[in-house]
């Protein structure tokens, strides 16, 4: 009797289970890897319990071996209290966990609570050292000061900024060449 009931309750668990939809990535990016998943997040805290940060990303690949992880739409918010501090968007982004960089690539653009933002074909952000760098064509604007050039430093709130090789430059919105009447 009791073999014909456990039976019975198995037989009811297996008809009663749906099918779950999982998303597998068909054709991957990246080649190697040991997980890849879609719509990939994480996100960190402090020991306060307060949300330090969130990373989101269209996909993800994670290389155990190397200790990189690839993301592809990359989104990064900083977040201080409660309230986005900056704001990191990329196409691509490769985190090295060994060397502690963060390698963006294809439409980059960095954007800070206080107004400031950067524009990039690549951004290369050092965890450790809290600093920003680019060898490409670069479009920065700051307290109403837009320059474009090729080459970044920089530390990560945009308070402190170098060109190193600045082609324009557009005060307050306005040619500061202008002869003034």
């Amino acid at each position: 009797m009791m073999r014909r009931l456990v039976f019975f309750m198995f037989l009811l668990a297996i008809v009663s289970c749906k099918d779950k939809e999982y998303l597998r990535i068909e054709v991957e990016k990246e080649s190697g890897s040991m997980v890849s998943m879609r719509n990939f997040s994480r996100s960190s805290y402090k020991e306060s319990g307060e949300l330090e940060w969130k990373l989101k990303g269209d996909e993800s690949y994670i290389f155990p071996k190397e200790n990189k992880t690839i993301v592809y739409g990359f989104e990064f918010k900083q977040l201080e209290k409660g309230n986005v501090t900056s704001a990191m968007t990329g196409d691509r982004g490769e985190i090295n966990h060994s060397t502690k960089t963060v390698v963006l690539n294809g439409k980059v653009k960095l954007k800070t609570n206080d107004g400031k933002y950067i524009e990039s074909e690549s951004l290369t952000y050092n965890l450790e050292e809290k600093t920003l760098s680019s060898e490409d064509d670069v479009l920065v604007y700051s307290d109403g000061t837009t320059i474009r050039g090729k080459g970044l430093r920089a530390d990560k709130s945009l308070n402190k900024f170098t060109i190193i090789q600045p082609k324009a430059v557009t005060v307050g919105g306005s040619n500061p060449l202008k002869d003034k009447p």
